[in-house]
């Protein structure tokens, strides 16, 4: 499979979140890597937006330090990875809680899917490299969203210092 086949056979994105018990996580990471923390829950929105709607209107930069396959350097991909239309889309992301008793959401963070290195096309590839199938429907997640910016950080664990905030 490569890169460019991989493009043409995403058919939309839409928001996922795989609950994860980071605490958990953070004792079981090493030496079995997350497992338990990340098996009790996966929510996503209910709309997909299909991939043709994001091309090209929103298609931008990414936070690698531009497009094209000159742009990932660190970790620069192995051959089979590189992405001459290597980019990302122009969608700004936002978390916001509002609990019990409050009357507005409080904003909790605000990321960009600029963010992320791996462009979708990237993991479906690199996923497949070991034989793994994949069907019409089927979901994959590109892992946290998170900025470089304290406000932009994609989980709890990052935004509370790993409990010291």
């Amino acid at each position: 499979l490569t890169v460019s086949r991989a493009r043409d056979m995403i058919f939309g994105y839409c928001l996922l979140n795989d609950w994860s018990a980071r605490d958990v996580q953070k004792w079981e990471y090493v030496p079995l890597g997350p497992f338990t923390s990340k098996n009790f829950a996966t929510s996503i929105s209910p709309w997909v937006v299909p991939a043709e709607a994001l091309e090209p209107g929103f298609r931008c930069d990414t936070s690698a330090g531009g497009s094209g396959a000159e742009a990932q350097v660190d970790p620069r991909p192995l051959s089979y990875l590189r992405d001459e239309e290597y980019g990302s889309y122009d969608v700004c992301l936002s978390v916001a809680i509002q609990g019990e008793g409050m009357e507005a959401p409080a904003v909790v963070t605000r990321s960009h899917y600029r963010n992320v290195y791996w462009s979708a096309a990237q993991l479906l590839v690199h996923h497949s490299v070991t034989g793994c199938n994949f069907r019409a429907g089927d979901l994959l997640g590109t892992g946290t969203i998170s900025g470089s910016e304290e406000g932009s950080f994609g989980s709890m664990l990052e935004l509370c210092w790993n409990g010291t905030r």
